[in-house]
């Protein structure tokens, strides 16, 4: 029978998505076996970021197991198929064996003595096709049931699954023969099930014991002590099994912890751990989530969505239950007590909103505990509760079975078992058994295989970065394709960072600005050649990225340091690259490791991050490729070297107090203040060496309610409601949630409010309809509630308090509309009331200088020193609301002059009238407009006014905002006659209604059409102005109004003569020559800039910039020469040895001094060495790697290692003598221990005679 069931069992394994790899842990395990193995044997990983210490040393046993299949030829799909049936069935049997200890040998203790046959089932002996029949039931049950296709449907839970009902035997039968040779057994089991992910599920699993503990001391009568020390024996060889895994871990834990906090809550996780799903085997997360794309896990939803499904996966517990109830085998506690542990570990702290005392105890643990948050996925403790319920259910079947005495019975109870069983793993009949499908296009083989024909060990860089990698070819899981790839060391940008802060700093600012289309030319050459790599991989075929392709793509291409690609696959899936896979080299000699050498003189001090990088390119300071060093890691002796090593001093905005999505590339949220401290961020160092938000004004802003869902958002802060900018605003409330937000204004001293104006953000699907303002008016509250039309453009002004008011709250009563779309305000005016928020640079630096150019003996004045800072743009038409002007608080040390230079553009908040007046364009015949698309200056409100040689222009046409109804244009002409007036519409999306107003006067509804619409008034009227609010409109896409029959506006464009402000520094102009970028100005590009006069001088102290309405800084550099460094050549190496955990480099040049870059991201356990002398602890290069400063001469050789590594090698030599050495015990068996509570005692004696 069991013969046969194997059989089936393969057929439906390799049946399931027949040959297609299905990776049901890290691809590269089944795709480059081999490699995988010896990468994970190292205490260190080289890839995919940049270098981290490994906790995952537990994946070596397997991925070697697997490399001698792909020796022989074996496909990976096929390996993969081979060890899921084999864990499958070592699993069933496993069960069976259990089942029939338990019924047998371990029942003749407490039952004996009662007088009846331990061996009975009902209190009769069980027979041998008894046994049979139970051994069959268990073997089913535990190898196919709910738990085995979902929660336990991975490598990492599969294998210890499998193997848990064997470590169960090996104590069972070693209490009663108490002796090292069990324990090196048990602990041979446990190590067999790996330490994949930490060793986090055999570790979980170990709550088997409390159940076998009591089937032991209940049932089998044994003593404590004995057994006790079995258990301990067992856990002392399992610690020394497990060194070459446990160690490493430890050394990562810090790794480890930061994953498991970057990634899903503990709340998340056991949202739906509750009772009655854990014992059905389900409760993992993954099956009843989803996102925009979809249902996470949907080929296993009839779990939770087909009635018949879900009433057939509560037959093992129902079965259980009778188990319980029809058998009076002893064997019920042990299956009883092991579905209660099992259930209580999985349950976890469900249900989050009312936890028992046990969830709030396991919250407690998991929050305090180091380390102990890597078990937040209780789920991972099914194996406990299934093998529980298996002993249960064999029991019901050997009970069951002989009341089936007719063969009809027999029939219908064998087809309801096969329908149990199928219901049971419905999934699998349906050909879903498998989540994950990586059905590897062969344009990537072709590209890897172009890759991996490069010599040498430099990295390759894929981009553009992602979060969960999900793939237009069906692959989606949380582990890029590239180390199944590429045999080289492999890098990307991760939004869930997995390796250090500095690297994670330095990959993710590079990133974000390719997704925005943002990153200064060259930018990403000069990040391959910090961290080493040879080769940058386009990757394209990815879900939900729009036409990303299409802009990373053309800012690769323009990259003068790269070669151009070798395009691969079919365009079709790129979106809007030429291919979806396209690799080029880095031009010149390709590195043969990521390690560098680079000469100490002329090294940047960078007072940021890494995230710095796009800036420093753009301002030109990385040409030579310099040593980069970051402030805030340097002590004051080491930044006193960098001075004396004519090092340059920039201070930039780059480390930023933000909070950075987890799961989006391209989002990070708002700078915060230095007391917010936010939850998921990449800012470096302490407060004081980062920039933060500063918000100044006369009164504090607070906000209440739950804002903006799924964030972070970098748009919406509440300040920008008061920034005067219409295009900004305070937003909130998507998703329905806008109903009880809040904005608390709270004056510095109070202040009268006779009047305050609220214009909302309305657009979108949903709108705010009304609010209640409460104000707190000399110890009375004054209540008022306002309402809002639906279209946008309408502030409402109402009376408040002409006394002084100490606190003014606007909160939102109504909100109507579906969708998910934010509302919120985009002006509140208060009078009297000003708000002014910027971004403040970090301060320590500035105030270190003086004192470490002292200890380095060189002049202050002397060193040069720039300050770059960089707006938030958000995207290439730099119309973020995130970042509406360049606002910015500096330090400098002390007095000096700079150049100023950078890149302007007309802002998002300019109005139409204030562009025209740019423009030169200022007469008496003024156009306005609510508002024009994307900001665009050539869709604003004259382009509706213009005329080409007298007649109207229609090619030219004012483009409003989405949703169109509720915007309006207006002209302001010379007083004239008007009767009646022209509307020109040409797209088939237009404008169908609208009101018009004529000066003011009270507006007349008229109807448009597409083309030419006249408007007439009810009677001729001198007019010197008209307005158009549109209120309905027809069809999709963009309304184009060409023309209107009005004065006409002059929009042929003049530069200004000479010099234009372009923001302020300390409340005084900074002025540029804009005459030569004039005509990109006004098509809405940035131009480049120069300050004009003789420089600005600056003393010591704190600064302010501030931006000014009509145009937008994008970048600023301010740039004080001093004294430049002594020219050094470049220092020159050769690569004697190369691994991920150590590197031997010889110096062919000499470098007094030099900065020597190990090219693996910053751990301070990393050493070095030269001519056997330590260099100390090392430095932060590169901005994210350990590096030293060196002073050698040619020939020296610089030795560089991980030092966790000499103990991890030890581990791994301790791990293999004790695994010898239990092997070896096994073989030469040992004798049993004689005081044995079964051997050596009449009372065992007697329980044994008892029993036969």
């Amino acid at each position: 029978m069991l013969a046969l069931l194997a059989v089936v069992l393969a057929v439906v394994v390799f049946a399931s998505d027949f040959g297609v790899l299905t990776p049901d842990t890290k691809p590269e395990i089944f795709l480059q076996p081999s490699q995988t193995a010896a990468r994970f044997a190292s205490a260190w990983l080289d890839t995919p970021n940049l270098g981290t210490s490994n906790y995952n040393t537990g994946v070596v046993p397997v991925a070697a197991l697997f490399s001698l299949f792909e020796l022989v030829g074996v496909p990976a799909w096929v390996i993969m198929r081979l060890w899921r049936i084999a864990l499958l069935v070592t699993a069933a049997w496993g069960a069976r064996l259990v089942v029939r200890e338990l019924v047998s040998g371990g029942s003749g203790g407490r039952a004996g003595r009662g007088g009846r046959g331990g061996r009975g089932v009902g209190g009769v002996a069980l027979g041998d096709s008894a046994r049979a029949v139970a051994g069959v039931a268990a073997a089913v049950a535990y190898a196919a049931n709910p738990y085995v296709v979902v929660g336990g449907g991975t490598t990492p839970t599969l294998l210890p699954y499998a193997l848990l009902p064997w470590l169960v035997l090996c104590w069972l039968r070693g209490f009663r023969a108490p002796s090292w040779r069990w324990a090196c057994a048990a602990a041979l089991v446990l190590a067999g099930m790996s330490g994949l992910n930490a060793g986090v599920v055999p570790l979980l699993q170990l709550v088997v014991l409390v159940p076998v503990l009591v089937h032991a001391l209940v049932v089998e009568g044994h003593r404590f002590a004995p057994v006790a020390w079995l258990v301990v024996r067992t856990g002392l060889v399992y610690a020394v099994l497990s060194a070459y895994w446990v160690v490493p871990a430890i050394s990562a834990l810090g790794v480890g912890t930061a994953i498991a906090e970057a990634t899903e809550s503990t709340e998340a996780i056991n949202t739906v751990n509750s009772f009655p799903e854990v014992l059905r085997g389900l409760g993992m997360w993954t099956l009843y989530g989803a996102d925009a794309d979809g249902p996470f896990d949907p080929g296993r939803l009839s779990y939770v969505l087909g009635p018949v499904v879900i009433l057939l996966t509560f037959a093992a517990p129902v079965l259980a239950g009778l188990g319980v109830r029809l058998s009076r085998s002893p064997a019920r506690l042990f299956g009883a007590t092991s579905v209660l542990v099992g259930a209580l570990v999985m349950v976890g702290t469900f249900p989050n909103d009312d936890k028992s005392a046990w969830g709030r105890a396991v919250g407690a643990a998991l929050e305090s505990v180091p380390g102990l948050i890597a078990f937040r996925t209780t789920n991972k403790a099914g194996a406990v509760l299934e093998l529980g319920l298996a002993v249960l259910v064999a029991l019901a079947a050997a009970a069951i079975v002989p009341l089936l005495s007719h063969v009809t019975a027999r029939w219908v109870a064998g087809w309801t078992a096969a329908a149990l069983v199928a219901g049971a793993v419905a999934p699998a009949m349906s050909g879903d058994l498998f989540w994950v499908r990586m059905d590897v296009p062969s344009y990537w083989d072709e590209a890897a295989d172009a890759v991996n024909a490069r010599p040498g060990d430099s990295r390759v860089l894929m981009v553009p970065g992602t979060g969960v990698p999900a793939y237009s070819w069906g692959y989606t899981g949380p582990d890029e394709i590239g180390p199944s790839l590429f045999r080289r060391p492999f890098a990307f940008r991760s939004a869930s960072p997995s390796g250090g802060e500095y690297a994670a700093n330095l990959l993710a600012e590079v990133d974000r600005r390719l997704y925005q289309g943002t990153l200064p030319q060259g930018a990403v050459s000069t990040l391959a050649a910090y961290i080493g790599a040879g080769d940058v991989v386009g990757r394209y075929d990815v879900r939900g990225v729009g036409t990303t392709g299409a802009r990373v793509e053309q800012q690769l291409a323009e990259d003068p340091g790269l070669a151009p690609g070798e395009a691969f696959g079919p365009a079709e899936v790129a979106h809007g690259a030429q291919a979806p896979a396209v690799v080029r080299p880095v031009v010149g000699d390709l590195p043969r490791t990521s390690a560098a050498v680079r000469p100490a003189s002329g090294s940047l001090v960078v007072d940021g991050a890494g995230t710095a990088l796009p800036s420093l390119q753009s301002a030109g300071l990385l040409e030579d490729r310099p040593g980069l060093l970051l402030a805030g890691a340097l002590t004051d002796e080491q930044l006193a070297e960098a001075l004396r090593d004519e090092s340059r001093v920039v201070l930039t905005d780059s480390n930023g107090r933000r909070e950075w999505s987890n799961h989006d590339p391209a989002v990070a949220g708002p700078l915060l203040p230095g007391s917010v401290d936010p939850e998921a961020t990449r800012a470096l160092f302490s407060t004081a060496d980062q920039t933060v938000a500063v918000v100044r004004g006369s009164a504090r802003v607070e906000t209440r309610g739950q804002g903006l869902l799924f964030g972070p958002h970098a748009f919406g802060d509440v300040t920008q409601a008061f920034d005067g900018d219409r295009t900004t605003g305070w937003r909130f409330g998507n998703f329905g949630t806008g109903v009880g937000n809040a904005v608390v204004i709270t004056p510095r001293s109070a202040l009268a409010m006779p009047l305050v104006t609220l214009a909302p953000m309305q657009g979108g699907t949903s709108r705010i309809t009304s609010v209640r303002l409460t104000a707190e008016v000399e110890g009375e509250t004054v209540t008022k509630d306002v309402s809002f039309t639906e279209w946008n453009t309408f502030p409402v002004t109402t009376e408040v308090s002409e006394r002084p008011v100490s606190r003014l709250t606007v909160e939102v009563t109504g909100v109507e509309g579906a969708g998910g779309s934010p509302v919120g305000f985009s002006e509140i005016v208060v009078p009297g009331v000003t708000v002014d928020r910027a971004a403040s640079l970090p301060t320590r630096l500035p105030r270190r200088l003086a004192a470490a150019a002292d200890a380095a003996g060189v002049d202050l004045a002397e060193v040069p020193i720039d300050v770059i800072l960089r707006r938030s743009t958000g995207d290439a038409d730099g119309l973020t609301t995130e970042e509406p002007r360049l606002e910015r608080e500096f330090t400098l040390p002390d007095e000096r002059r700079f150049e100023a230079t950078g890149t302007v553009r007309l802002s998002g908040g300019v109005t139409d009238a204030e562009i025209d007046e740019f423009a030169g364009l200022s007469d008496d015949v003024v156009a306005q407009s609510s508002s024009r698309i994307f900001g665009n200056p050539n869709a604003r409100a004259a382009m509706a006014f213009d005329d080409d040689g007298g007649d109207p222009d229609l090619s030219s046409a004012w483009v409003p905002n989405e949703p169109v109804v509720g915007e309006w244009i207006s002209l302001d002409f010379p007083k004239r006659r008007l009767s009646s007036f022209t509307f020109t519409q040409d797209s088939a999306s237009h404008a169908t209604k609208a009101l018009v107003s004529v000066d003011d006067g009270e507006p007349i509804e008229v109807s448009l059409e597409k083309g030419t619409s006249r408007i007439t008034l009810p009677e001729t009227v001198e007019a010197g102005r008209v307005r158009i609010l549109l209120t309905e409109r027809t069809g999709v896409g963009f309304v184009r109004v060409t023309d209107i029959g009005l004065p006409r506006k002059d929009t042929a464009p003049s530069p200004p003569e000479g010099c234009v402000q372009v923001g302020t520094v300390d409340g005084r102009p900074l002025e540029a020559d804009l005459r030569e970028g004039f005509p990109y100005l006004l098509d809405g590009k940035a131009v480049p800039f120069e300050a004009c006069g003789a420089g600005l001088a600056l003393g010591e102290g704190r600064h302010r910039l501030a931006g000014i309405p009509a145009l937008a800084i994008d970048d600023l550099r301010l740039s004080s020469a001093g004294t430049p460094p002594a020219q050094v050549a470049a220092p020159t190496f050769e690569v004697v040895r190369h691994g991920s955990a150590s590197m031997d480099l010889r110096l062919t040049s000499g470098c007094s001094p030099c900065l020597v870059s190990s090219g693996q991201s910053f751990d301070d356990r990393w050493t070095a060495s030269v001519r056997g002398e330590d260099l100390g602890a090392p430095l932060v290069v590169d901005g994210f790697a350990a590096g030293w400063r060196v002073n050698a001469a040619p020939g020296d050789v610089v030795s560089i290692s991980f030092a966790p590594s000499r103990v991890a090698l030890a581990a791994w030599l301790v791990s293999g003598a004790a695994l010898l050495g239990c092997l070896a015990v096994l073989l030469l068996g040992s004798r049993p221990r004689s005081d044995g509570p079964r051997a050596g005692t009449a009372r065992a004696r007697r329980r044994r005679r008892a029993t036969r």
